[in-house]
């Protein structure tokens, strides 16, 4: 899960691009690094608010165990699986 908050992205990549702050500024007025502002511009200039959102999905011990057993069973590559 991300440290950041939807808002916090959102707040940052304004900066960047309306208030034309530097990637360095705008990465230190919002408590992230360089790079995440950096990568952040680039998401929502190709994807959008969407690209910003996280893309964690937790997923069940029994979910887990499931895939497992189906990786055992027929051989399956964990990409496959």
């Amino acid at each position: 899960m991300s440290k950041h908050t939807l808002e916090t992205k959102l707040k940052a990549v304004d900066f960047y691009i309306n208030k034309q702050y530097s990637y360095k500024e705008t990465a230190e007025l919002h408590g992230a690094n360089t790079s995440d502002v950096i990568q952040w511009v680039a998401l929502f200039k190709k994807h959008g608010k969407e690209g910003l959102q996280s893309t964690y999905t937790k997923y069940s011990a029994e979910f887990k165990m499931d895939v497992l057993t189906y990786i055992e069973k027929t051989g399956a590559s964990i990409r496959e699986a």
